[in-house]
């Protein structure tokens, strides 16, 4: 249905572009449950969205962190996506929404750097900023989900340390 309004997912990525934390959140809300469609999130990536995701992770207002991690976590999901978050310097501001005390922004948050942590270079920015003992926090929380994606996270950061490691050994 999105889709059938011609240019509304342009407009929607451009509102991005907006100062007001209130639109922005509420954009990023929108861009999370619209993203959620391979083709819409195609669209979406085509026209931008990822830098303009990226520029605003350094925001501390709590509404717009839940909702901006969350499309971040959704926007991955597409192509080159995760990597381009990376590139685009998402990863370490997402490490410091951890330290919120804000539990919904804990749970999207983790979501998205599960989907990021799918990344080698992720990893290593996720590990240099100390991510690794809020998630081992947060792998005791009573939400299953935040559960397996703090321990996926984890896990694709060990996997890697793991997976380096054994390079150097046998080189």
């Amino acid at each position: 249905m999105v889709r059938s309004l011609v240019g509304g997912l342009e407009l929607i990525v451009n509102l991005l572009k907006s100062t007001n934390n209130e639109v922005l959140a509420s954009i990023c809300a929108a861009i999370a449950k619209i993203a959620k469609d391979k083709e819409n999130l195609a669209v979406l990536t085509d026209h931008g969205v990822v830098p303009l995701l990226a520029k605003q992770t350094n925001t501390t207002d709590d509404r717009l962190r839940r909702h901006l991690a969350e499309a971040i976590g959704h926007c991955c999901m597409w192509g080159s996506n995760r990597a381009s978050f990376g590139d685009a310097g998402a990863v370490a501001p997402l490490v410091r929404y951890l330290k919120s005390k804000d539990k919904e922004v804990h749970q999207s948050t983790v979501m998205a750097l599960y989907q990021l942590s799918k990344d080698p270079n992720n990893c290593i920015t996720m590990h240099e900023k100390g991510v690794v003992k809020p998630l081992i926090h947060l792998m005791g929380s009573d939400e299953d989900m935040l559960q397996e994606a703090a321990a996926g996270c984890v896990r694709n950061i060990r996997l890697l340390a793991q997976a380096n490691r054994n390079a150097v050994l046998f080189n």
